[in-house]
């Protein structure tokens, strides 16, 4: 039987921040990956990283303090969430980032044009790409140069392993059609969350069940199904992310705060039908109401400069291969096909009421005029990500339903309790990145801490 300090299930960028770091403190990791590539979902994401108190941010001329990121964070929760780990979690953060940038050359950028909203602060850290995919593609590298670091893709764990006493002792899983192969050690589930599993969905998120999946296919529960035969204890099952905007094609999550900014949504009529700054569910499920199921994000060359430099993901990867740009509403409906008619009365209605007052749909402080030239980028509504998981304490020890920790399993990511609200609200941004990947190394510092003295 083979054995290790740790075994990851899952390559997510979670897990594999577990594996180096493992690696780094003298510790052999496995890791074991479904898939053919590591990464999961990350590469097609923004995965911004809230942390505070960095270089980044004292460079930028930005004071910024941890406890300020915890009173933020439970005043956007409404404190539905545990303090003790919250505290752990932004104590995480700066050494987070300015590990990923020495020991793992991500190039980190901090955004300060503006700052993101429930942050006190500009404190939203990203890969200098502007997507995940540099975060993915540091953390592969530096897992694949480790002679501790053991990275096996298109491995299926099939189920965990008990020793006498109850404690988790291992996994057993199989490579394609291969006898199942055991291998014995502590357990870090990093596999991902369930947002792409409809039964689970349907039994734990219904009101999230009619909205199409958007995100990655992968996240289909596996975690939360090994942690429940071990007896662990479910937290926050109700929680997820829904998207009114999410961009076609490609499926790319809208992150940039456009409407923020004074951006409106309109139908295939060219007509809005809703207060584009009511809360995600209910304006996701309107924006498949309209026909065909989409609806188009209508802005102006001001906002979107400013977009692009709030939101490095918005300005380099969605406007580049969702976006489209006319110096005129008649060409930009020819465009997308909608109604050149309803989309001119639509504008100038809502440029007229910005002035006027009495906007129809109720919507309040939206701003300046829009003015050629324009842009529009199609959307739906979706399901983005689940956020109810495995509780897990501040070392991500997996608790049962006692609230004692399982000895040997420990859990981040989508395969852990997230940090937001009770529902879809409440989730600041960066803070599930900082989550994935701070709970992976409080986890690896526990384990190391906890071994026998060689």
């Amino acid at each position: 039987m083979e054995s290790a300090d740790l075994i990851v299930v899952g390559a997510s960028v979670g897990g594999l921040t577990a594996a180096i770091l493992a690696a780094d403190l003298g510790l052999r990791a496995v890791v074991l990956e479904r898939e053919k590539d590591p990464g999961g979902g990350a590469a097609r994401e923004p995965e911004a990283i809230a942390a505070a108190g960095t270089r980044f941010q004292r460079v930028a001329g930005v004071d910024d303090a941890p406890a300020r990121l915890a009173d933020d964070l439970l005043a956007a929760t409404r404190h539905h969430v545990e303090p003790e780990l919250v505290e752990a979690l932004v104590a995480e953060g700066a050494p987070l980032v300015e590990w990923l940038a020495d020991r793992c050359d991500v190039g980190i950028e901090l955004v300060t044009a503006l700052v993101s909203p429930g942050h006190s602060r500009p404190r939203l850290h990203v890969p200098a790409e502007g997507s995940g995919q540099g975060l993915v593609a540091g953390l592969a590298r530096s897992a694949g140069r480790s002679n501790r670091v053991a990275l096996r893709t298109a491995v299926q764990v099939e189920r965990l392993l008990r020793d006498e006493g109850g404690a988790v002792s291992g996994v057993s899983a199989r490579s394609g059609r291969r006898v199942e192969q055991t291998i014995a050690g502590p357990v870090l589930l990093a596999c991902g969350g369930f947002v792409a599993d409809d039964a689970l969905v349907a039994e734990h998120c219904p009101d999230a069940a009619a909205l199409p999946r958007s995100g990655w296919a992968g996240a289909v529960g596996e975690g939360l199904r090994f942690g429940q035969t071990v007896g662990a204890q479910l937290r926050r099952m109700r929680a997820f992310l829904a998207t009114p905007l999410s961009a076609l094609p490609g499926d790319l999550a809208v992150t940039a705060p456009l409407i923020d900014m004074g951006a409106i949504l309109v139908n295939q009529a060219g007509h809005r039908f809703a207060d584009e700054t009511g809360e995600s569910l209910p304006l996701a499920l309107a924006v498949r109401a309209q026909p065909g199921c989409v609806a188009y994000l209508l802005f102006d060359e001001r906002i979107a400069s400013a977009a692009r430099a709030a939101d490095p993901f918005f300005g380099r990867v969605v406007l580049p291969r969702a976006g489209r740009r006319a110096n005129s509403l008649p060409e930009l409906a020819k465009q997308f096909e909608l109604n050149a008619d309803g989309l001119g009365l639509a504008v100038d209605t809502y440029n007229a009421n910005l002035d006027l007052g009495g906007d129809p749909f109720g919507r309040e402080g939206a701003g300046v005029p829009l003015a050629p030239p324009f842009h529009a980028i199609r959307v739906t509504g979706a399901r983005r990500r689940t956020l109810g998981g495995l509780a897990v304490d501040p070392g991500a020890r997996v608790l049962d339903a006692g609230g004692q920790p399982i000895c040997g399993l420990y859990a981040t990511g989508g395969a852990a309790a997230g940090i937001g609200g009770d529902g879809t609200e409440g989730l600041l941004r960066g803070i599930d990145t900082l989550h994935a990947l701070g709970l992976a190394r409080l986890a690896v510092r526990g384990l190391a801490a906890a071994r026998p003295a060689e």
